[in-house]
């Protein structure tokens, strides 16, 4: 008796999973082709018909191979907060399901993984909900790998870009507790307050940061930082402080700069920066008397700055005539041999 022909049942085996999920083998090979003509638009820019092929080809199999990627990629290449388009206001949020799908699947998919984690940065200033998300993503990361700087630096842009300051200091509470003269971490903490409007919180920070540095010239560096960053912020950002409290950061700042001129001599620059923060607080001052009294320091302290700054370029240039001359000397000198 003819044994029967091995192929055919091979063929139904491989049959059986597509019946078994739901998905009978044409479903199959459609849904392929249709990936496959969202692949060709996703590549001509055309990314919102890219994601009607891939959501019929999802429609058709789900496991198509790569197909949530491609959706995730093609609602990020959308995104946009600001546009009339209620799907390409929402395609952030579309894009991190799909990333986070293909994950499931492919949990070693490092691009997928950087790609999710861009997704959830770029949108998480205008989506609280992903913004949360991207901070338990974040803080899993670290929890899962102390060491990974990656994940730290994400959540500092985090705390940057979304005004989050409670929930940096939070975060940094410990670190600060088991080294508290950690004065990068200090700073951070006055960059998250400044971006989060917490202007005092971040004058705070940056004077604490100042007080425990020990080496005297890094201190007088850092008082004298915490007077450019007021200064900067009074004048450049006019609408940010006006009236009482622009004076109260004045005067933060131009104490800043007092104590950086007591801890090294002849300081210029921080004498050129309290001139102009005294310039600045005669601006907000209500009283005649007070403006001329702010005038008049402003004065003494310019004159006193282009005194010695104008004693570091004579001394400057005496310096390059004596490098110059002793060069000119060792060029003429005789070609001295040993007899």
């Amino acid at each position: 008796m003819e044994r029967p022909l091995k192929y055919p049942q091979v063929l139904i085996l491989a049959v059986l999973p597509l019946l078994a999920t739901g998905c009978g083998l044409v479903d199959t090979i459609n849904a392929r082709g249709l990936a496959r003509e969202g692949n060709a638009l996703y590549l001509k820019s055309n990314y919102r018909k890219a994601i009607e092929k891939y959501q019929q080809a999802l429609q058709l199999d789900p496991d198509t191979p790569n197909l949530h990627l491609n959706l995730g990629y093609s609602y990020f290449s959308i995104y946009n907060p600001n546009s009339e388009s209620e799907q390409d206001r929402l395609a952030a949020k579309e894009a991190v399901k799909y990333f986070s799908e293909h994950l499931e699947r492919h949990p070693g998919d490092e691009n997928a993984r950087i790609f999710q984690i861009k997704t959830l940065l770029t949108a998480a200033p205008s989506d609280p909900e992903l913004a949360d998300r991207a901070l338990k993503t974040f803080l899993k990361m670290l929890e899962e790998n102390p060491k990974d700087h990656e994940a730290r630096q994400y959540l500092i842009t985090l705390f940057i870009d979304c005004k989050r300051y409670e929930d940096a200091v939070k975060f940094f509470e410990d670190e600060l507790r088991a080294k508290p003269d950690d004065i990068e971490t200090m700073k951070i903490l006055a960059i998250v307050a400044d971006k989060s409007d917490r202007i005092q919180e971040a004058i705070e920070w940056y004077w604490r940061r100042a007080e425990v540095t020990k080496d005297q010239e890094k201190k007088a560096t850092l008082f004298y930082e915490i007077g450019t960053y007021t200064w900067n912020m009074l004048h450049y950002q006019p609408d940010r402080v006006t009236g009482p409290a622009a004076i109260k950061i004045a005067d933060q700042g131009i104490e800043a700069c007092r104590y950086a001129m007591q801890l090294k001599e002849k300081y210029a620059e921080a004498m050129v920066y309290g001139n102009l923060l005294y310039l600045k607080r005669a601006v907000y001052e209500s009283e005649e008397v007070g403006r001329t009294w702010d005038q008049a320091i402003a004065f003494e302290m310019r004159v006193e700055a282009g005194k010695i700054l104008g004693e570091r370029k004579k001394k400057a240039e005496q310096a390059k005539l004596e490098e110059k001359k002793k060069d000119g000397t060792q060029e003429g000198s005789p070609d001295v041999k040993s007899q």
